[in-house]
């Protein structure tokens, strides 16, 4: 319950960190710790927050508009599908 807790300011100050240095890793280690701990709409809030405030990007990334959303789309798609799919909720008993 206390990590319930830490998770929105946590996820949140390292993405702030991460503008107000300009440092992105830190944007997106930020988006990726909600992703982390299923706090799905959360992190996709925060990712639209972040490209926002950073405007257009520029080089290769221009063609995306909003690259931490991106990230924030295909990072939860995969956790989605690495719950569903690759993580064993049934493990084999052994005596």
């Amino acid at each position: 319950m206390a990590m319930n807790k830490l998770i929105y300011p946590l996820s949140f100050a390292l993405a702030a960190a991460g503008f107000l240095l300009p440092f992105w890793p830190l944007c997106a280690a930020g988006i990726l710790l909600c992703i982390f701990f299923r706090r799905y709409i959360f992190a996709v809030a925060v990712a639209l927050l972040i490209d926002i405030a950073f405007g257009t990007p520029t080089g290769l990334a221009q063609y995306l508009f909003f690259p931490f959303t991106v990230l924030a789309l295909a990072a939860t798609a995969a956790r989605i599908l690495a719950l569903r799919y690759f993580i064993d909720k049934n493990p084999v008993e052994t005596l």
